[in-house]
């Protein structure tokens, strides 16, 4: 499985034009782990607003070319491979006053402490993906990063393409992130968790 990923600075504002979370979370019902985890919805506040300050963001996307003649079950399987790929990447890149927002639910700890009722136990860990902040996806990649999500009428797709995003505290760490990118994008990843300070629910 291959795949190539590209880069883009937006501005917070940009990224707002495309911000529907009533919508976008509102597809979420549908899922069969939707209220499992907290980075997920059902919100009682705007999980946005509890984020710290930023202006810009590095938007990321991943494309990754399907086998030829892959079953449903397989471009599934492709589909979470490639999903967690990003979401290591994109902690990894992790630095200070860059926040990662991840594709998918939270996988922070080994099992999430919500459906028995519990608070989230390591807020410092936890991280939310575009959409459940209430991002429209599909919109800030062919809008913003240029990139489109393909899903033909029948078959399988040519490729998968997941989202993500560095939210950074403002446009010159944003920028010294880009100068940095190919050193990024060469050295190994060892997926870790920095210490960001999130507020919780109460």
């Amino acid at each position: 499985m291959t795949g190539t990923v590209h880069t883009v600075i937006v501005s917070k504002a940009d990224m707002m034009r495309y911000y529907d979370p009533e919508r976008i979370q509102g597809y979420c019902r549908t899922c069969e782990k939707y209220g499992q985890f907290w980075s997920c919805p059902p919100f009682e506040n705007s999980p946005l607003e509890q984020l710290p300050p930023w202006t810009h963001a590095i938007l990321v996307t991943q494309k990754t070319w399907v086998e030829p003649g892959s079953t449903k079950e397989r471009l599934i399987e492709q589909f979470l491979a490639a999903r967690q790929i990003l979401v290591n990447t994109l902690k990894h890149w992790e630095r200070d006053g860059c926040l990662s927002v991840i594709a998918g639910h939270c996988s922070g700890c080994s099992k999430c402490t919500r459906p028995r009722g519990i608070a989230c136990q390591v807020p410092s860990k936890m991280r939310y993906s575009l959409e459940a902040l209430g991002f429209d996806v599909t919109a800030l990649a062919e809008k913003l990063a240029g990139q489109s999500l393909h899903w033909p009428k029948s078959g399988v797709p040519d490729y998968l393409l997941t989202v993500g995003a560095l939210l950074c505290r403002d446009q010159a760490l944003a920028l010294a992130w880009k100068q940095n990118e190919s050193a990024m994008q060469t050295a190994p990843i060892h997926p870790q968790h920095h210490p960001i300070t999130i507020q919780r629910r109460t």
